[in-house]
């Protein structure tokens, strides 16, 4: 564990850290004329991105269907159907029929190239994937003219460029690189300006103040924090900053805090140590005190954990 000192000021990178999220591009849709696709609800994170013209998307539970332009990533959390339409008329009626491929391998729908988009996937394993799910809204919009999404323009054009026919050497290396900071691009967009109403509690990173607690939990998770210090080093009252972060995080501060290290420790565990070991790691100087906190927080206790870990090993090694 790091110490005091190295504090990390960055709980975003070591949330994808610990997530090991791999961005996996699906390929690219072109659309023309009259069209509309309702998506399917794949229960992951799925990313589009503009890339030429314009179009429609709708998503279960707004109140009107709002427009995709060029430079624009949408992030989805699988909550929720996805809707895309050449007019808000047509999304009532919009095909659910698998979209076919040209020979160039490109989606396509309707006719023409009025409209191009970039989709892919973030894959998390199944171990952190709720962990994800909940810390992000339904859907989260980046509009392409905002000053944030500057960094997301560059991006985009690489891909573009990469996606035509013609592969260069490095390609999918260059691709899967390219398609993963896309999302971080858009993850940063996003906490700039992030509205307190929205669900999910990743928001809580992008306030400054919060910012400040959480980089303290990351940075020395394993020290024994109080509200009293989180709210010092936030620089708030200690009712204010409860409050605040409640709001913010679904939780209060101290629950994060035992949450945060539950999912240090399954890391810990993953990488083979023993659960006396992921204990002290993460700050817990009683077993007993850490087996009770891992079965609260994971529904499971941390040997039963390791056993589920070692039975998907064998299964995938039958696979293989």
């Amino acid at each position: 564990m790091r110490h005091r000192s190295n504090l990390s000021a960055d709980p975003l990178s070591d949330l994808l850290d610990v997530l090991q999220a791999r961005c996996e591009l699906s390929g690219q849709l072109i659309a023309g004329g009259a069209w509309a696709h309702r998506f399917d609800n794949l229960d992951a994170i799925k990313f589009n991105a503009a890339t030429a013209g314009a179009c429609w998307y709708f998503i279960d539970g707004m109140s009107e269907p709002a427009p995709f332009e060029t430079g624009d990533v949408l992030i989805t959390n699988g909550t929720r159907t996805l809707t895309l339409a050449s007019a808000p008329a047509l999304i009532a009626s919009a095909s659910t029929t698998p979209i076919a491929q040209d020979d160039e391998g490109h989606y396509r729908l309707g006719e023409g190239d009025d409209f191009a988009m970039l989709g892919g996937l973030t894959q998390v394993d199944t171990d952190w994937q709720a962990l994800l799910l909940n810390g992000l809204p339904p859907f989260i919009h980046i509009v392409g003219a905002m000053q944030e999404a500057s960094p997301i323009a560059l991006l985009l054009a690489q891909l573009v460029a990469e996606m035509r026919p013609g592969s260069r050497p490095g390609r999918s290396v260059v691709v899967a690189g390219l398609a993963q900071l896309l999302f971080v691009q858009t993850l940063r967009a996003y906490l700039a300006h992030a509205p307190q109403r929205d669900e999910g509690w990743l928001k809580g990173f992008g306030d400054h103040r919060l910012a400040v607690a959480l980089g303290c939990i990351h940075g020395d998770p394993a020290r024994n924090w109080n509200l009293d210090e989180l709210a010092k080093e936030a620089g708030m009252s200690r009712t204010s900053f409860a409050v605040r972060f409640r709001d913010m995080m679904g939780v209060p501060p101290l629950a994060y805090l035992t949450q945060w290290r539950m999912q240090l420790a399954r890391r810990e565990i993953r990488a083979g140590v023993s659960v006396a070991q992921a204990a002290a790691r993460v700050g817990y100087a009683s077993e007993s005190a850490f087996r009770s906190a891992f079965k609260r927080v994971t529904d499971m206790a941390p040997g039963e954990y390791r056993q589920t870990l070692g039975r998907k090993v064998a299964e995938l090694s039958k696979i293989s």
